[in-house]
């Protein structure tokens, strides 16, 4: 099954919900699936949302409100259908989150 899930999501503009609902799978499985290693054409650009400058204000205004690199993955992957790696959101909290967020 992961193999039409990752063509379908080559077509461009369908949201995680959307694969979701069409494939009648859970939201998380369809991200485990896009993040997966093994992916159709290596040479395809895969439809994952940058750090794009809304992204990036979307998470600045997340770290302000306290939130840590875990939690805002989590919001804008379940609310906001916005796939960051863990990662570029742990680049981009680094030094920015209150000293009782560090650990």
């Amino acid at each position: 099954m992961a193999l039409p899930i990752q063509y379908d999501t080559l077509q461009g503009d369908t949201t995680v919900r959307q694969i979701a609902g069409r494939w009648n799978v859970p939201r998380w499985l369809v991200r485990r699936v896009l993040d997966s290693a093994i992916f159709p054409d290596r040479q395809t650009p895969r439809n994952r949302s940058a750090l794009t400058e809304p992204v990036k204000a979307q998470i600045n205004s997340m770290i302000v409100r306290g939130m840590g690199p875990k939690e805002i993955w989590t919001e804008l992957m379940n609310v906001h259908d916005i796939s960051v790696s863990l990662g570029s959101l742990q680049r981009q909290t680094a030094g920015r989150l209150p000293a009782t967020r560090r650990r």
